[in-house]
């Protein structure tokens, strides 16, 4: 008589379906070895980073010769609270931007005073998008700028991912394709190497097809898609006898057995976001634009929310330990509906009337956005907590404000799981600060990346000694 072998977790454990489908399953008490369930984790925290354009309103100068307010920062450094931000989120002028992020305030790393190192060659905000995710030197001149290193994420999903074998996600929602002439380029923050961008996914429907066809949305056939769209069926109807297998098994607990529900229901959900295979005909047809034309910026606000419930599905299936998601291009030039046909961009230059109210109102939208990644990310409970716990989401921006400074670029982390970083503090660092590639060091550390030399070899090596625990 056969005794079944013990499982362990694998670093992605999946069911697989029609066409070479697969599903990423989260994880699940049974498939841990006893230590973990003892309270060891096996997981190493991930990296999200979401990277803004046009900086944010924070005090000093601006384009013209004028001075922008403080509506950006904490009202004060030291310890953040639920009380403290909620305080701090009223609007101008009494209100901070990062007050938008309130109910985090005990999770939250704020931390100014980190600089990119190198100047702009003749743009800078295609000069900050090569630095912030690289540290490194910076070549080409103007829109073309790029940067001379890997960025973070790739060394994270080398080391982190199954195998290696699986790029980081690279996600953009802007209104530029690669490839684009002039200043009409899509900013870069994602490095293969030196000189070598990352295409960026605009689609959430091709970025979900990456997610379940592991690694490639080549590798769901092009029968397995019309049969996903045309039969109005989804890849849980596919995989529906393996996975009452596994809801079946007797070493799953009852939260093994919750978690599985949840996760089966949370695809559903973004097939249907994603698809339109269960909605009506007016959003079917919303969707098919959005996939067919993720560049037009009618769905800007509509895709950024779909790449971030994407983000979230793609690290509870453990497809990816890192994620890079751009809004906006080398410049945000999107047009929201209350500003009439004046770019975001031009209101980050002052161009217009009650611009720095605009910014803003601009500002607090994205970070509302962001908060809702972190809201999801809240919502996916695993064996040692939830998924929030399990890793490093991150917001920042390409330059610090609308006059293009380097200086003080705004850094967020969110790190309530980690017990490298301190959290729940504003940490305003002491001039002259840091750079950026030291930012870099001290984020792949604490994703388990150990690093003091990450970036330009020229700079000031290390980690940001007051970010750590």
């Amino acid at each position: 008589m056969s005794s079944r072998k013990p499982l362990t977790m694998r670093r992605r454990q999946v069911l697989r379906g029609i066409g070479g489908v697969t599903l990423g399953l989260p994880l699940l008490d049974a498939f841990m070895p006893r230590s973990a369930r003892a309270g060891t984790s096996v997981r190493s925290p991930y990296v999200a980073v979401v990277v803004q354009a046009n900086g944010v309103v924070q005090a000093g100068a601006a384009i013209g010769g004028g001075t922008d307010p403080e509506w950006f920062w904490p009202s004060a450094a030291g310890p953040l609270t639920v009380a403290s931000l909620t305080a701090d989120s009223g609007q101008p002028a009494a209100g901070r931007e990062i007050g938008e992020l309130a109910a985090y305030g005990p999770q939250l790393l704020v931390v100014r005073g980190v600089n990119h190192a190198h100047a702009a060659l003749g743009c800078q905000h295609a000069g900050g998008d090569a630095q912030v995710l690289t540290g490194n030197t910076i070549t080409g001149s103007g829109p073309k700028t790029l940067s001379t290193g890997v960025s973070i994420d790739t060394v994270i999903a080398q080391k982190m991912n199954a195998g290696g074998n699986v790029d980081p996600l690279c996600l953009h929602a802007g209104r530029y394709s690669p490839g684009g002439t002039g200043f009409d380029v899509p900013g870069y923050v994602s490095y293969v190497g030196p000189s070598q961008p990352r295409s960026p996914q605009p689609s959430p429907y091709q970025a979900y097809l990456q997610i379940i066809g592991n690694g490639s949305s080549a590798n769901v056939s092009a029968a397995a898609q019309q049969q996903i769209a045309s039969r109005r069926k989804s890849v849980n109807d596919f995989v529906r006898g393996e996975m009452q297998a596994l809801l079946a098994r007797t070493d799953l607990s009852s939260a093994d057995t919750q978690r599985l529900n949840q996760h089966f229901a949370a695809i559903r959900d973004i097939e249907v976001q994603v698809t339109s295979s269960q909605l009506n005909p007016t959003v079917v047809a919303q969707m098919q634009t959005v996939d067919s034309a993720p560049y037009d910026m009618t769905n800007h606000l509509t895709i950024i929310q779909l790449h971030m419930d994407l983000m979230v599905f793609a690290l509870s299936s453990d497809y990816t330990r890192a994620i890079t998601l751009k809004i906006g291009d080398r410049e945000d030039d999107h047009e929201f509906t209350q500003d009439a046909g004046t770019t975001f961009h031009l209101i980050s230059h002052r161009g217009v009337t009650g611009a720095v109210q605009k910014h803003d109102r601009i500002v607090r939208t994205h970070l509302d956005m962001f908060k809702t990644f972190l809201d999801g990310l809240k919502a996916v409970t695993t064996p040692t907590g939830t998924l929030l716990d399990m890793g490093l989401p991150v917001w920042t921006n390409q330059i610090a404000n609308g006059a293009h400074s380097y200086t003080n670029v705004p850094w967020v982390i969110a790190n309530s799981g980690t017990s490298y970083l301190k959290t729940g503090q504003f940490l305003d660092l002491a001039s002259p600060g840091a750079t950026t590639n030291q930012m870099l060091n001290t984020l792949l550390t604490a994703a388990g990346v150990p690093t003091t030399n990450f970036g330009d070899p020229s700079l000031t090596q290390g980690v940001i000694s007051q970010l750590v625990a």
